[in-house]
């Protein structure tokens, strides 16, 4: 079974069960649905889970598991990673769209010129932006547009950025 890490379980909320999860996956509905199984990972293996409920507080997706509603049940698994068994969402791409996965690590080029990596991406009210670590070992934001994205070449590895002044 190929399993794919779609988060990690950062706190608790609540005295009822509630794990805060900080996502790193695309398809949240699809992959926290109650009828699919999730697995948090830890010392002993991957153990199957339930979600019972499934919402968004605050940026971090909180999840309540079938059969640990209560927090003493739940604190074992603080900052453990959450992982999904891989399933088929291709054809709900469209030409221009990417899984978050899919982006990371890709090399940054502008204007034929290295610039740095793809380390993660954040999501704002404005949109998608890239965290592109510098080769220079600094943090900046690059908007996840047209405008600023020229190509993304997922067999290269590269994204090619615009040469704007003060983007890179």
């Amino acid at each position: 079974m190929k399993y794919i890490q779609i988060g990690t379980i950062v706190n608790t909320h609540g005295l009822k069960g509630e794990v805060k999860v900080l996502a790193s996956t695309d398809f949240k509905e699809e992959r926290y649905d109650s009828k699919n199984t999730v697995y948090v990972k830890t010392i002993e293996g991957f153990q199957p889970m339930k979600v019972k409920r499934y919402r968004i507080h605050k940026g971090f997706d909180l999840l309540t598991f079938e059969g640990l509603e209560d927090i003493n049940l739940v604190q074992k698994y603080l900052k453990c990673e959450l992982f999904s068994e891989d399933f088929p969402v291709d054809n709900c791409l469209d030409s221009n769209e990417f899984h978050v996965n899919d982006l990371l690590n890709l090399d940054v080029i502008q204007n034929n010129v290295l610039k740095g990596r793809v380390k993660s991406i954040s999501t704002f009210p404005q949109g998608d932006y890239l965290v592109i670590e510098t080769t220079q070992n600094t943090s900046k934001l690059i908007p996840f547009r047209d405008e600023f994205i020229e190509k993304v070449d997922l067999i290269g590895k590269k994204i090619y950025v615009s040469d704007i002044e003060g983007l890179l």
